[in-house]
């Protein structure tokens, strides 16, 4: 057998190999060195509680090592800039002192707050009070954590290693065991020292050990050298409260029974109460709870000062020179849900159609039934049934043969707060008469007023969402609101709770659109009632003849506009009439001026068109056409001077011997200038633009005709509008109705909530936070990319202020109020916690004598009743520190530190204990 082995193949070891351990020292000794973690710029103390507050900057590299990899995380602290006193620096000039020497002996860093949220610092920072440090683990450390001593031994030769070559004064951590534990081990170096981390923990300590008498004689051991200074003693103690639940019942507008169906939980009932009714839900959930935790501190004491032990401890509550309050709240709110539920609508592409059918519309509803739409375009008079009052028997088709989970009766119920003068047995929130205009700035929020048609209906889609149907009953209500809307308009009736005038573009786009449909309709009543007043005015004064050619010229120009293709006069003409210079459609003279050619007559300005109201979009088409034309095309001057024209044929049918001067001087007097000529005399002539070669104006000017309003080609054709807006509320779809009503929505909502906080007398405590929600919402509604941004980070702060008053009347039950307190005295102790991440003092020594606080007054007695039962936990920390003071080589013998954290027989001990690495 041993003449078949060839020992020159089957043993063979390439000995010159790197192995695992020294490849990943060189990734990891890279790693470092781009970290520059050599440097120790940050010398400076901390400033009390710094390391709490300020704000962590976290570097994150992968080594290829082991399983799945190894993370790397830098943790380091964003401090502000600040040059070290003279003095400071004096006090500190030992060499061999590194920042995570401060940070050790630091006792304004000791105690962090009780209350941990996920974006709080890392775990190590509060042990430790470290404003710099490095930890290695596992990749996916909740699957392949460390948990042998092979491995720990691995990482932990390294990172000694690598941080000696490299120089490093950062603290380097190995994460050991499972991660929920949070067991660290570590080392951090300095010139001629070593600090050792080590983390332990005990299910159940031994009794000495769980007070300070018993861990002073543990720390004492564990030290490796003797010194002569003693050690000195940081305590802070937490107590917790009960539980604090204040019931705030749900309450949803025409709820149909929906509020029954919450949850009765323990604790008094408090209701919101609102100055004026909003069509959405509010309240909190009956999960939402406050806790409380007391805290008492004794930051800094020798260890001959203070005695603990299981017979007799001086820390006691009534002794405490530190106290304070912390308030940890979980608060849901149901208008917060609200409003988070309706963003899923602006992923529902269906079309309104899909869920209440193709035959909603008002044309074929009930109201519609006896009459035939084709008639109703070409129809020019006021019929009997337009002059009927509101309580017209047609209105019940509007509810009619509606799919969806909600009733006729309870749509009924939902159409009479949008529309209540259309429903006056019904209507309990009529729209109220006063001006709004301190309440909405419409250069500041691209909403509508507050309480708006716009905002009820908005409103009433998002809870409707919430709570009666999803997305089935909010469809349903927007098709009976469309309904509403072909039913006014058919009736000539105006759309309520709707600014007047033009429409507004500093408005949402949904506000212009029932503004267009309202003009639309006082367009047409006031067509109407001159065309009828004209009509009775003709008859007596004309032949039968005439009447009757009168009566088909009224029916072909719909009563005043008379609409023709071309604009040059010829046979059948309407310019025929004006040839002989007969002035028509004058409205009134133009103050005592005459005209130029004709000095004897006076110019007269002449009646014309209104100007043309257009909403937003299509002011977007009309410049997205003439961008596409070219500034050269003449369509687009077309487009552009279509009024124009129309203004210039009016004045010429005023002023037939009048010039383009006349017209200039009554249509843009700026254009008409004095000058001077060389010989010194002052005239009056056109500015240049109207005298430029080519002159857009000169071209209207010479196509234009004397042809007088009543005779003019309309600019605006009401029916075609009114119908063209019917038509597009008809046909959005779901999602597109969504970015019609969001922003309405968002306003409608911090209103509500400022209503809130207005009854509750918070109004300076909560103003700024409104004021952001506020000033968010109109970068939000002013954004000028085609897709609505994202209202997530705006909906949060929503949430965030209803948690804080949920948290205020929590605090307010604790205070005593307004029994023991009074509401300013709470407000101004819990400013303190909006300032204080959540916190108030309720006991300082060393400023007040302990007492002078109300909540001190009123915690004190039920503390001290059951306080073995209410103590969760004792947290103590031993610090001993060498002479810093001598420059004598090898006189400072480092930190040491140990942290003792104590919950009920439960003791974890974190210790970081320093040693001389010199030869002695």
């Amino acid at each position: 057998m041993a003449e078949e082995i060839d020992d020159n193949e089957f043993y063979r070891e390439n000995f010159s190999a790197d192995s695992d351990w020294e490849v990943f020292n060189a990734q990891l000794g890279e790693i470092l060195q781009k970290w520059d973690v050599s440097a120790d710029s940050e010398s400076r103390n901390l400033k009390s509680e710094e390391i709490f507050s300020c704000n962590w900057k976290v570097e994150r590299e992968k080594l290829d090592m082991l399983r799945n990899g190894i993370e790397v995380e830098y943790h380091q602290a964003i401090l502000e800039d600040e040059e070290l006193a003279k003095e400071e620096a004096k006090e500190h000039t030992c060499l061999q002192r590194t920042s995570c020497h401060h940070d050790l002996m630091s006792t304004g860093n000791s105690f962090g707050p009780p209350i941990r949220s996920s974006q709080d610092l890392h775990i190590l920072a509060r042990i430790y009070g470290l404003r710099r440090f490095i930890v290695l683990h596992p990749v996916n450390a909740t699957l392949n954590y460390m948990k042998s001593t092979s491995e720990f031994n691995f990482f932990l030769s390294a990172v000694a290693v690598v941080s000696a070559e490299v120089q490093s004064v950062v603290p380097i951590f190995v994460q050991i065991y499972d991660p929920k534990w949070n067991y660290y081990t570590g080392v951090a170096l300095a010139p001629a020292l070593r600090t050792n981390f080590r983390l332990i923990g005990l299910e159940k300590a031994p009794p000495e050990c769980r007070f300070l008498m018993g861990l002073l004689t543990l720390f004492r051991e564990k030290v490796p050298t003797s010194y002569s200074q003693a050690a000195m003693i940081s305590v802070c103690t937490t107590y917790a409260l009960d539980t604090m639940r204040i019931r705030m019942p749900m309450y949803v507008p025409f709820d149909h029974g929906l509020s029954s169906e919450d949850i009765v939980v323990d604790g008094e009932v408090s209701h919101l109460e609102v100055q004026q009714f909003c069509a959405l839900p509010h309240g909190y959930t009956p999960e939402s709870r406050t806790e409380i935790y007391l805290v008492y501190t004794w930051p800094e004491l020798s260890e001959h000062v203070a005695f603990d032990s299981e017979q007799r401890s001086d820390f006691v509550p009534s002794k405490a020179p530190l106290g304070k309050v912390y308030l940890s709240v979980e608060a849901s709110s149901y208008l917060s849900c609200c409003l988070r539920d309706y963003q899923s609508v602006a992923e529902v592409t269906r079309s309104l159609e899909s869920f209440v059918g193709r035959n909603f519309s008002g044309t074929s509803s009930g109201a519609e039934a006896a009459s035939n739409p084709l008639d109703r375009i070409t129809e020019h008079k006021l019929s009997k049934r337009r002059e009927r009052s509101f309580e017209l028997p047609s209105q019940a088709g509007l509810t009619k043969r509606l799919p969806g989970p909600m009733t006729e009766s309870e749509l009924s119920e939902l159409l009479a707060y949008l529309f209540p003068d259309m429903h006056p047995e019904m209507a309990l929130f009529p729209y109220a008469k006063k001006s709004f205009t301190d309440k909405f700035d419409p250069m500041r929020i691209k909403s509508a007023v507050p309480d708006s048609l716009v905002c009820r209906l908005s409103c009433l889609l998002a809870t409707c969402h919430a709570h009666l149907g999803s997305v089935e009953g909010m469809a349903q209500v927007w098709a009976a609101f469309t309904r509403q809307l072909r039913f006014l308009w058919d009736n000539s009736l105006t759309v309520p709770g709707i600014s007047a005038g033009f429409p507004d573009t500093r408005t949402c786009l949904l506000h212009q659109k029932l503004q267009m449909l309202n003009v639309c309709v006082e367009r047409r009543v006031q067509r109407e009632a001159n065309s009828k007043r004209k009509s009775e005015g003709l008859v007596g004064k004309v032949s039968a003849e005439e009447e009757q050619l009168e009566e088909e010229d009224e029916d072909d120009d719909e009563g005043e506009f008379f609409d023709c293709d071309d604009l040059t006069a010829g046979a059948g003409s309407p310019t025929k009439a004006v040839l002989s210079l007969k002035p028509e459609g004058r409205l009134r003279r133009l103050n005592d001026e005459r005209l130029l050619e004709e000095p004897d007559e006076y110019l007269y300005i002449p009646e014309t068109q209104e100007p043309v109201p257009k909403t937003e979009d299509q002011l977007q088409d009309d410049a997205e056409v003439m961008l596409k034309l070219g500034p050269g095309s003449g369509l687009t001057t077309q487009m552009m001077c279509t009024s124009l024209l129309s203004d210039m044929e009016a004045f010429k049918a005023a002023n037939p011997r009048g010039t383009m001067e006349d017209f200039i001087r009554w249509y843009s007097p700026k254009d008409w200038e004095e000058v001077t000529d060389e010989l010194g005399q002052v005239k009056q002539q056109l500015s240049i633009r109207m005298t430029t070669e080519g002159n857009t104006w000169q071209k209207v000017w010479e196509r234009a005709q004397a042809v007088p309003v009543s005779r003019q080609k309309r600019l605006f054709d009401d029916t075609n509008e009114a119908l063209k807006v019917l038509h597009y509320m008809e046909t959005r779809k779901m999602h597109e109705i969504y970015n019609l009503t969001i922003i309405p929505l968002l306003h409608s909502a911090i209103l509500k909530l400022a209503d809130v906080l207005s009854n509750a007398k918070l109004d300076d405590l909560f103003s700024s936070q409104i004021e952001k929600l506020l000033s968010d919402l109109c970068r939000l509604s002013r954004s000028h990319s085609d897709e609505l941004p994202p209202i997530k980070p705006l909906l949060d702060d929503l949430a965030e202020l209803e948690r804080r008053f949920y948290q205020f009347k929590c605090f307010e039950r604790l205070s005593g109020y307004p029994k023991k307190s009074s509401l300013q005295q709470v407000k101004l102790q819990f400013e303190e916690i909006l300032r204080n991440d959540n916190c108030c003092t309720i006991v300082n020594r060393r400023l007040t004598a302990a007492g002078d606080g109300t909540l001190y007054d009123i915690l004190i007695p039920k503390l001290e009743a059951d306080m073995a039962e209410r103590l969760i936990s004792k947290d103590y920390i031993i610090r001993l520190d060498g002479d810093t003071k001598s420059t004598e080589k090898g006189l400072y013998l480092g930190p040491q530190f140990m942290r003792a954290i104590v919950t009920g027989e439960k003791l974890r001990l974190c210790g970081a204990f320093t040693e001389s690495t010199a030869f002695v």
